[in-house]
């Protein structure tokens, strides 16, 4: 691995729910993410912010403040906006401010797994000192789905893989409950259209099982 991506990306959980914090903390370690901070108040985000974290978790709903006050200063830093907050001028302002994904609650845990694939594929550019009109799609959402399949299920799949690991059919249906038969379906279109290619795993009796990994 390049040593610029050798270290654990850093993250920090804005968040004045403790629960909830932990929760977010749990699933970020799980993730392989190192969490260098846990801020309930907006005063305890500064501090933090010294230690350069690489991902912000920003809930908007603060004791002393809202969250929105917070995005000048975290220009530069890939900013996941979780809130309670539906309205469109709030929305509106997050996404335009500088937030690269805004995260409604009660959200599934899988739609935070997307958000953090997509903070790793972004991170991932950083290796890079050119990338590609195909790049930027992947990271904006703008793959087209092939002709009979769902958008949202292709995207789910997609950011599931870009979290780094090989994954057979089965695998991939188990973790985002599908059918093993739709999860083939929608990886072999992956694989037709490039950003994903088929290795053999070996292991056991028998022929290779098939296993998916993203090019991106």
């Amino acid at each position: 691995m390049d040593g610029l991506l050798a270290q654990p990306a850093r993250a920090l959980i804005v968040e004045d729910d403790c629960r909830v914090a932990a929760l977010h903390r749990a699933f970020l370690e799980a993730e392989g993410l190192e969490v260098v901070g846990m801020a309930a108040r907006l005063q305890e985000v500064w501090a933090f912010l010294e230690g350069d974290p690489d991902l912000v978790l920003l809930d908007l709903y603060l004791p002393d403040g809202h969250g929105l006050e917070l995005l000048p200063a975290l220009e530069g830093v890939y900013t996941v906006v979780i809130t309670a907050a539906r309205d469109v001028p709030t929305v509106e302002r997050a996404l335009l401010s500088g937030a690269m994904d805004y995260l409604v609650k009660p959200f599934g845990r899988s739609r935070l797994r997307e958000a953090v694939a997509r903070f790793r594929a972004f991170h991932r550019l950083k290796a890079k000192q050119e990338v590609s009109q195909a790049d930027v799609d992947r990271l904006l959402g703008r793959r087209q789905a092939p002709k009979g399949l769902d958008p949202l299920t292709l995207g789910r799949i997609l950011a599931l893989l870009q979290e780094g690991k090989a994954l057979t059919a089965e695998e991939v249906a188990e973790t985002l409950g599908l059918s093993r038969v739709t999860a083939w379906r929608y990886l072999e279109a992956l694989r037709r259209e490039g950003p994903v290619r088929a290795e053999p795993r070996y292991g056991g009796t028998g022929r290779p099982a098939r296993a998916y990994r993203s090019e991106g």
